[in-house]
């Protein structure tokens, strides 16, 4: 099979520059959304990079298109917006080291953050005030907690490898459990014991895809679970695994101490929400896992070279599980 020219879609910097400086004999051609032309491009594609999102309106309109690499991790939107289950081409995911790696520094500044309560040094700071007060240095360190994990894939598994070097204990949760064991996790559950690893655990990390069986797991009181961990909620997967009014009823109860949020249910999130008025909650813009250019680039190259052989790619998406 030889394919000498790949089709872009994307709205990430400077993406075509790392695909060609990844595969210079091949030919990658920029889509200009909004041109005279750029139907008819994609209409001749084989192959294409792409923006999910992007791609949303086209997707079902790629007759010469035999493989559809997306540039993002997340694609439930995209999967929501094809009618026709049954595509005459095959998508895969962005995902891979990078991701874990990326995800993983997140979760750990951001847990180091919270219990050395930075936001307070830095007020302090503002304030020209030397103090050592409370956790500033009364402060537990990563060793000290018990980290579940919800969301054992590659990227989940990662984060629970990093926390694990850091002396953390280390529970996971996925929808069954595999038969060869994860070195890196101490107790492995399934979704029914959900309410035994939220009682268990300091810090619950949701890495979960959205899908019909992950959207509202947290919904309700569950969350009543970490009344006496007083746990920390640590959202990096997707904004439909709790309703925003359930998670701020959990936080006015206190049933948990706190979250790190960065995806909500609806993005970006509205300036009137209440969860930006909370001092123990921290709001980032979903940017604990962005994807880099050279990183698509790398991930795109090492497929591309499997497309050739006609062997199995990786991170195929299985449009009837979600992801």
């Amino acid at each position: 099979m030889t394919t000498s020219s790949v089709s872009v879609l994307s709205a990430i910097p400077r993406l075509s520059h790392h695909l060609r400086v990844a595969l210079p004999h091949v030919t990658f051609c920029d889509v200009k959304l909004g041109s005279d032309d750029s139907v008819q491009q994609l209409s001749k594609a084989q192959v294409l990079v792409a923006d999910p999102h992007l791609l949303i309106p086209y997707v079902e309109k790629l007759p010469a298109t035999k493989w559809v690499q997306t540039t993002w991790a997340g694609v439930e939107e995209l999967l929501s917006s094809i009618k026709n289950k049954n595509l005459p081409y095959v998508i895969t995911r962005f995902t891979g080291s990078s991701f874990g790696h990326a995800m993983s520094e997140y979760v750990v500044s951001q847990i180091v953050n919270f219990e050395r309560d930075q936001r307070k040094q830095y007020e302090n700071q503002k304030c020209g005030l030397w103090s050592q007060d409370g956790k500033i240095s009364n402060h537990r360190r990563i060793a000290d907690l018990t980290i579940g994990i919800l969301g054992l894939g590659e990227i989940g598994s990662f984060i629970a490898k990093i926390l694990k070097t850091f002396g953390a204990t280390v529970w996971g949760m996925s929808r069954s459990i595999s038969p060869k064991n994860n070195e890196y996790i101490d107790r492995h559950i399934t979704t029914e014991f959900l309410p035994d690893l939220l009682k268990s655990c300091d810090y619950i990390v949701n890495v979960m895809p959205s899908t019909n069986s992950t959207k509202g797991l947290l919904n309700g009181d569950i969350l009543k679970n970490c009344i006496e961990k007083k746990s920390v909620f640590v959202n990096i997967g997707r904004g439909s695994i709790i309703k925003e009014s359930d998670l701020i009823i959990a936080l006015e109860n206190n049933w948990i101490s706190g979250a790190i949020l960065d995806v909500f249910q609806e993005e970006p999130l509205d300036k009137t929400s209440k969860l930006w008025t909370f001092p123990q909650v921290t709001i980032s813009p979903h940017v604990s896992g962005i994807s880099r250019a050279q990183d698509v680039a790398e991930v795109f190259a090492e497929n591309y070279e499997k497309y050739l052989r006609k062997e199995p790619l990786k991170n195929l998406i299985d449009a009837k599980r979600g992801y």
